[in-house]
């Protein structure tokens, strides 16, 4: 089968590869489509995936065709499915604790799209117990955005957002928009979003369940925001893992206000804690979401309440994959999610 593999540092390759073998621990899933993650980008960045792996196939957000279901009797050939890309223990006290997304063994095991074969290839083998089915009400592209739509819903969940809260999102990637989506779900009755990209500002504005956009350079931000805010904002959500979008998240946030990290930075980062120290501020740092958020956010879509598709930019084949990659890096992409189709 085709597949795209990450060969070195910033280098993608199309290759031909075995196609995963069914059996009883594996149900097999043809991918009809795969969004791009920013994890991804970094492990594009480094030239190998999670635990140091090596020719790794990534993509983690997908949806297909049921070829085998493995050991799962529910479910049969030709069913529209989607998975949750995880491989939990189940025995370390993470796990025991259903805290799975946590769990301390997560690089000595195989994790699809991580550290073994992910969904940028014609098929992928995963863990029967993690496929779920798709409503008919759920498109193909709508698939491949319920992975995200999670990790975005676990950030908000993590902020304990009330009704009435003001917040503020930093960062309009995919999963800043959906954070922010997921806030105007869940009562919030002020969002602002900043951005440095001035496309994606835009597209935020046009798309996004947003009260305000800024641009994020603006000397004057500060004093906007708490101007429209009355003071400041009760949840802050960082999605950019920027240094300057965290210390203007902690300068907007009210005294004791939550700050959610829901960005990803494989360098260290200097963060002004006297301001945090100051407003005793408490911070959350985030790591992907639990099984329950993931069947949450399928519901959601299956009833049309959250509406991913619409932040999907474009898609491309996975011969024009290198090129995504080498757009979403430099920082001026116009793109907000690209999906690889198959």
């Amino acid at each position: 089968m085709k597949a795209v593999k990450l060969v070195a540092k910033r280098r993608l390759e199309v290759a031909d590869v075995d196609k995963p073998a069914a059996g009883s621990a594996n149900a097999v899933i043809k991918v009809i489509n795969c969004g791009i993650c920013g994890s991804d980008l970094h492990y594009w960045e480094a030239g190998a995936g999670m635990g140091g792996a090596t020719d790794l196939i990534m993509g983690h957000e997908f949806g297909g065709i049921l070829e085998d279901p493995g050991s799962r009797r529910d479910l049969k050939k030709g069913d529209r499915v989607t998975a949750v890309p995880a491989n939990p223990c189940g025995e370390c006290g993470p796990c025991k604790n259903g805290l799975l997304n946590l769990c301390v063994n997560v690089v000595k095991r195989p994790h699809p799209g991580l550290n073994s074969p992910g969904a940028y290839a014609e098929y992928i083998a995963v863990r029967p117990d993690m496929v779920r089915k798709l409503a008919d009400t759920i498109t193909d592209l709508s698939a491949s955005m319920i992975e995200p739509s999670a990790v975005a819903l676990h950030a908000v969940a993590c902020a304990s957002v009330k009704p009435g809260c003001r917040s503020l999102v930093v960062g309009a990637g995919s999963i800043g928009l959906l954070c922010a989506a997921w806030l105007r779900i869940s009562g919030a009755s002020y969002i602002a979003m900043t951005e440095v990209n001035e496309e994606r500002r835009a597209i935020a504005q046009k798309l996004g369940d947003l009260d305000e956009v800024f641009d994020a350079r603006d000397e004057k931000l500060n004093s906007k925001i708490k101007k429209a805010t009355a003071g400041g904002v009760d949840v802050a959500i960082d999605a950019s893992a920027a240094d300057a979008g965290i210390n203007s998240a902690l300068l907007l946030l009210r005294p004791k206000g939550t700050l959610i990290l829901a960005g990803v930075s494989l360098a260290p980062q200097s963060i002004m804690t006297l301001i945090a120290l100051a407003k005793e501020i408490t911070m959350k740092p985030i790591y992907a979401y639990l099984p329950d958020e993931f069947d949450a956010a399928l519901d959601f879509i299956a009833r049309g309440v959250l509406k991913p598709e619409k932040f999907v930019s474009r898609t491309v084949g996975l011969g024009e994959v290198q090129a995504a990659f080498e757009d979403l890096h430099s920082g001026k992409s116009k793109d907000v999610k690209i999906v690889v189709r198959l």
